[in-house]
């Protein structure tokens, strides 16, 4: 089939390599980089099964256009991507303008866009006629945290206008995302709220062995970037703690890259904290396998400064059957509410005492364990998956 000119929905995702995917897609595999069903491949399932064109526009940092029948995949770089201040906002505002440009061009009947700051610009498109489908994969703020600032009080009002008019449906990935809706609307929305799930397949996890409670180890494992609104400098703070307080048995690995993991290493030692931290970067997909294995317990340190819209890294381990302790600042525990355990955004000795219950008390630890079978069914649902929120919000626009 020829690439329509006018494709009838446009998708902007984030910098994921959705080229790659949809590669992986049309041979009929799961794209090995990740661990979670892709949504650009669920969102492709979706566009195939109902016989429409589309245009895909990713921020990967590769150029790359990619075409395969009725779906185009347009790998376009968002120049904001590393700066900050007056530059990253010009540089972003220019993206995205150029993005809404193409909307405009194509003129398709739908467009569904993930994660934006300035929401209030898709009422342009809105004016010729296009739908808008939403999908929010982080919070507006961090969870507990709303900003009173003038800029943000601002966007926040533009941005609650238009959800009070335009969107036609709008994917939730949590709880948290649709209240913050509620809130910022302080009304009536405009479409339908759709609450989905990450969704993975039991295949990744069915290899992993249960945790094996230990009196002299207890492993932690922590994974996400190293950057400091992440929360990964705080455990540093954990670590000296817990050992200081005799909980030798007690080491962590931690998992990911980022702009902080070269200082983030120099900082573990320069404390050192080398004997009970290893600091393991990026880890491909089956490394991260075996990091879940060895561990007893995931944390998870989101400072108050991220608007974290689910965290995969707690719904990981939770499939994985470790419990985790998390700040409750992520959205996530409010869906694992009986195998995750919240304390509070910078209160690290109420880290400190969670980890050392979990290390200490086994009947505890069991406890939260044994929890994670039942709440993890969720996330292997289809039913309750992003590609169904989606296929129901392209019913709409399509029935």
């Amino acid at each position: 089939m020829v690439i329509k000119s006018n494709p009838q929905v446009i998708y902007c995702g984030g910098p994921g390599d959705i080229a790659g995917t949809m590669r992986s897609w049309l041979s009929g595999k799961h794209d090995a980089t990740e661990v979670s069903e892709t949504y650009s491949g669920q969102f492709f399932d979706q566009i195939s099964a109902r016989c429409l064109s589309a245009l895909v526009i990713s921020t990967h940092a590769r150029k790359e256009l990619f075409a395969e029948g009725a779906i185009m995949v347009e790998h376009r770089p968002n120049k904001a991507t590393g700066k900050s201040g007056l530059v990253y906002k010009l540089a972003y505002m220019s993206h995205w303008l150029g993005v809404i440009g193409t909307i405009l061009r194509h003129r398709p009947q739908v467009i569904l866009i993930a994660d934006f700051e300035h929401w209030w610009l898709l009422t342009i498109p809105a004016i010729f006629g296009i739908k808008v489908i939403t999908d929010l994969q982080c919070t507006f703020w961090p969870r507990g945290y709303r900003s009173t600032s003038l800029y943000e009080r601002l966007l926040q009002g533009l941005n609650g206008w238009f959800w009070k008019k335009i969107p036609i449906a709008t994917i939730c990935i949590s709880p948290e995302c649709e209240r913050q809706v509620h809130e910022m609307v302080g009304g009536q929305v405009s479409g339908a709220l759709l609450q989905a799930r990450s969704s993975y397949q039991r295949v990744h996890f069915a290899g992993i062995p249960p945790p094996v409670w230990e009196v002299d180890s207890f492993r932690l494992m922590s994974a996400g970037r190293a950057e400091r609104n992440k929360g990964v400098f705080d455990l540093l703070d954990v670590m000296a703690a817990l050992h200081a307080d005799g909980q030798s048995k007690i080491s962590l690995e931690i998992c990911g890259g980022g702009t902080a993991l070269s200082e983030l290493k120099a900082e573990c030692a320069r404390r050192g904290l080398d004997g009970c931290i290893r600091i393991l970067g990026q880890l491909k997909s089956s490394e991260m396998h075996a990091a879940y294995e060895r561990c007893h317990t995931v944390v998870v340190p989101t400072t108050a400064y991220f608007p974290e819209g689910l965290n995969r890294v707690i719904v990981e381990g939770v499939l994985s059957g470790r419990p985790v302790v998390a700040t409750a600042v992520c959205p996530a525990i409010d869906v694992l509410p009986r195998s995750v355990i919240a304390v509070e955004c910078g209160d690290k000795q109420a880290m400190v005492s969670a980890l050392k219950r979990m290390a200490n008390d086994k009947n505890y630890y069991e406890s939260m364990r044994a929890n994670c079978a039942a709440e993890s069914e969720q996330f292997y649902d289809r039913e309750l998956s992003w590609g169904a929120a989606l296929g129901r919000a392209l019913d709409l626009v399509f029935k």
